[in-house]
């Protein structure tokens, strides 16, 4: 099997792949159906990592009002998080400045592991609170359960976009 990762968007016949590994990397503490992940594919931006064809990884990702909110994001086995996940975040983040987000928030389960945390602090994503973020940010993420939710931010752009682009 090639050792190679490669990303793109998610399609359906990737639904049984992505809610088995869903399952896998969060040891069953989310158990997610193919139909959870047919709505995900619907609602939100997913996209894949692949290792040969084998998936090894699952991000998804909404932006609304310049913000982007990455409300998954699943690596398996952990041994590939730097390897497939730096390339997965890079495809969110290409996307979403595209848009002109000027940020990306990534929700975190509380019981997220430190390693992973630690993965996201190296990309650049520093934990905040609610309260530290901008209001319109704060309004964009008021449409999402917080609750058992940490945040990890990055500001993509230095200066926020006051005018249409």
């Amino acid at each position: 099997m090639s050792t190679e990762i490669q990303v793109r968007r998610a399609k359906r016949s990737d639904l049984a792949a992505i809610a088995a590994l869903v399952t896998k990397a969060t040891r069953s503490k989310l158990k997610v159906e193919e139909g959870d992940v047919m709505e995900w594919l619907f609602d939100k931006g997913v996209w894949v990592a692949l290792q040969g064809e084998k998936v090894v990884g699952v991000a998804t990702c909404q932006t609304e009002n310049l913000v982007s909110v990455t409300d998954a994001f699943y690596i398996s086995p952990a041994k590939l998080r730097t390897q497939a996940g730096k390339p997965l975040l890079a495809a969110i983040e290409s996307e979403v400045d595209s848009l002109m987000c000027e940020v990306n928030v990534i929700l975190l389960p509380e019981w997220t592991p430190k390693t992973t945390r630690a993965f996201f602090r190296k990309q650049g994503y520093e934990p905040k609170t609610l309260g530290e973020l901008h209001r319109i940010w704060r309004e964009v993420l008021s449409e999402f359960n917080l609750d058992g939710v940490d945040l990890m931010v990055k500001r993509l752009r230095e200066r926020m976009v006051m005018v249409p682009i």
